[in-house]
């Protein structure tokens, strides 16, 4: 995971952040399975070409399974939440070389552009176990919980006080790469020249190469899926230097 965030780091060096005719801009988004975080970089279009290519989006988000059950034990004090049947969690980083084509152009700072935009990209999942908080009458007097891996098959409903913190077992998942493509309709305007911000309202089809185990499946359940589309809006603020 460490590997993951120092390549987050290095990315806008690498792709010439520092680079005076880029537009870059950060902002969070939603979709049909989670929230994100994305951060794009925009080439300059160049005069009487309403087609650009060479931007680059890049995201973070969660990975939600549609369906996910919150639930609380109200036969344990100081119970927290934790998900039945949820033994992993998903988060995907998304790269997406793109291109966007110019429908109508900002005139002036009072002016909204339009944009098609669209690319393909390379998502790579990365999930790891749940822990939860699960009592243990043996104990006695005090403390009665236990940090342990989440199984539904062996832990009854009726002992699980909550789920701990997401970060527990977080050294323990693993890589799903996987292939994405995407295309929407972006608006752009700002109130000064190099002020930028963008609404993008799109839709993405992303396979990986494996069912992501987000949930827990008996026989003959289908509950996880190696195949993902959703409609995903983001807003993103940032600066052009052209």
């Amino acid at each position: 995971m460490k590997h993951l965030f120092l390549l987050l780091a290095l990315l806008p060096a690498y792709l010439g952040f520092s680079q005076s005719d880029k537009t870059w801009a950060f902002g969070p988004g939603i979709n049909g399975y989670g929230v994100s975080g994305c951060f794009k970089i925009y080439k300059a279009a160049k005069e009487n070409q309403p087609l650009t290519k060479g931007d680059f989006l890049f995201e973070l988000g969660n990975i939600q399974n549609k369906r996910e059950v919150a639930l609380i034990n109200n036969a344990l004090q100081s119970s927290g939440v934790y998900k039945y049947g949820k033994i992993n969690y998903a988060w995907s980083f998304r790269s997406y070389y793109m291109a966007r084509y110019n429908l109508s152009a900002r005139q002036d700072r009072k002016s909204v552009s339009l944009n098609a935009v669209g690319g393909i990209g390379i998502p790579i999942a990365y999930t790891w176990p749940v822990h939860i908080l699960l009592y243990d009458p043996a104990r006695g007097q005090g403390e009665n919980y236990e940090v342990v891996r989440y199984d539904p098959a062996i832990h009854p409903q009726i002992y699980i006080g909550g789920r701990a913190p997401f970060t527990r077992g977080l050294n323990q998942g693993k890589f799903t790469p996987g292939m994405g493509v995407n295309g929407a309709l972006e608006f752009g305007w700002g109130n000064y020249r190099n002020d930028v911000k963008l609404l993008t309202l799109g839709a993405r089809f992303e396979g990986y190469a494996k069912k992501l185990p987000v949930m827990y499946e008996q026989a003959g359940q289908r509950l996880n899926k190696s195949i993902y589309s959703m409609f995903y809006l983001t807003f993103a603020f940032g600066i052009s230097n052209h």
